[in-house]
């Protein structure tokens, strides 16, 4: 089966931004699913300087996951291996995820939502951050109202700790571990620019 890989790129204001490949290897009633296999390879930027690193982790060969992208909201999920991951699943609150020229393209907006692997706990990190943001002009108030929102849907969407949202997206993550794909090593050269 051959499956050719897309990228996405995470944008962070007012500068620096991550960049990495995935296969898309579904689509359902959430939206699509963005596979990236363990030992693939992340470009990040800030002030000028570039450094790699796995997927998944600042050492080591990574881990697996598995991205969702749902139509027009605003967060992408990351959903990591049970027992590798801390957070089984994380969301970027962000600006709607934009496709163009194979890759997927968003704004970080700064708030986190995470579900906590063992014991279910949920919790929106990086509030001072968002509101700093704000403050700066970094945030318009139209999208931190925007970001407000999906937050709360996305705390709600894990709340109930394993619950179908979660299955859907570790159910998807062992579906695409099973296809054997190689980990995506090479990175094209883009310039990476804000999606706003």
């Amino acid at each position: 089966m051959v499956v050719t890989p897309v990228y996405i790129r995470k944008q962070k204001r007012p500068e620096g931004s991550g960049f990495w490949g995935a296969y898309p290897t579904a689509e359902d009633e959430f939206g699509l699913w963005l596979f990236t296999p363990r030992g693939s390879l992340y470009r990040g930027e800030s002030r000028g300087t570039i450094g790699y690193c796995n997927v998944g982790s600042p050492t080591g060969p990574g881990i697996p996951v598995i991205h969702l992208v749902p139509p027009s909201a605003w967060w992408i999920a990351t959903f990591g291996p049970p027992g590798e991951a801390m957070w089984s699943v994380t969301f970027d609150i962000s600006t709607p995820p934009r496709l163009f020229d194979r890759v997927w393209s968003y704004d970080d907006l700064e708030l986190d939502v995470l579900l906590h692997g063992q014991s279910g706990e949920v919790r929106i990190d990086d509030q001072d951050e968002f509101e700093d943001a704000i403050a700066v002009g970094l945030i318009h108030e139209d999208e931190a109202a925007a970001a407000r929102a999906a937050a709360a849907s996305a705390v709600e969407l894990v709340s109930d700790g394993n619950g179908v949202f979660a299955q859907a997206g570790h159910g998807r993550l062992a579906g695409a571990l099973d296809l054997g794909l190689e980990p995506i090593t090479k990175l094209p050269e883009v310039e990476l620019k804000s999606t706003t």
